[in-house]
């Protein structure tokens, strides 16, 4: 019986690329690709899939999100997140909400395929290369910090986000209470026009602020 695939990314080069990929493996794969969340939600929502490869941002849409929604319907589904969003948060967020693999969109192919290969199991899996605690974010730079009239305090609060540090976490190393976390947090998000970490992530990598 072919092992029932599902991939979901809005990059359409990536989702025909990585479909070709999987097919020409000669592996019995039956792939089903989409670019849209509802679909493809409303098709898992319908049918059981053995794999579930998802990017982060699909659409604007979060893919942690989505997850989540379908929690119920993918718990017997190997889920792997492919993402070109390769952060230590994003990582242990990923192992928490219980997902199989995490893995970065240069993966190499034979590793994939690896992965799905394996089924699921109890093990959490990101690549090889991996090292807990390495990140490329370490100072804001201030220009676009200007640009965008972020405070100093919210400055620090982004860095502790990217972190990975809940908003408890973000309390207690600041000396602040939660409830003037979820202020600035309100007030990042507006002044960014994001609306989650993960678009957090992607604003950073967009606009460059890196050490």
């Amino acid at each position: 019986m072919p092992k029932q695939i599902v991939i979901c990314d809005d990059h359409l080069l990536f989702l025909n690329g990585i479909s070709e990929l999987l097919k020409n493996t000669g592996n019995n794969y039956c792939i089903h690709k989409f670019s849209d969340v509802h679909a493809c939600r409303q098709h898992l929502m319908q049918n059981a899939a053995d794999v579930f490869i998802c990017d982060l941002n699909i659409n604007h849409n979060d893919g942690f999100l989505l997850l989540e929604e379908l929690k119920f319907q993918l718990k017997n589904t190997k889920t792997i997140i492919l993402t070109a969003y390769y952060e230590d948060f994003l990582i242990q967020k990923a192992k928490k909400l219980g997902v199989d693999a995490f893995l970065k969109k240069e993966t190499p192919a034979e590793e994939l395929i690896e992965v799905i290969e394996s089924g699921k199991s109890k093990e959490f899996y990101t690549n090889k290369n991996y090292k807990q605690g390495n990140s490329v974010y370490s100072t804001m730079d201030n220009p676009i910090i200007n640009k965008f009239r972020i405070s100093k305090q919210e400055k620090e609060i982004i860095k502790l986000i990217i972190k990975g540090l809940t908003s408890k976490e973000i309390a207690d190393v600041l000396f602040i209470s939660i409830t003037t976390v979820t202020t600035h947090r309100k007030n990042i998000h507006r002044k960014l026009e994001i609306s989650n970490s993960s678009s957090l992530i992607k604003f950073a990598h967009e606009n460059n602020l890196l050490l």
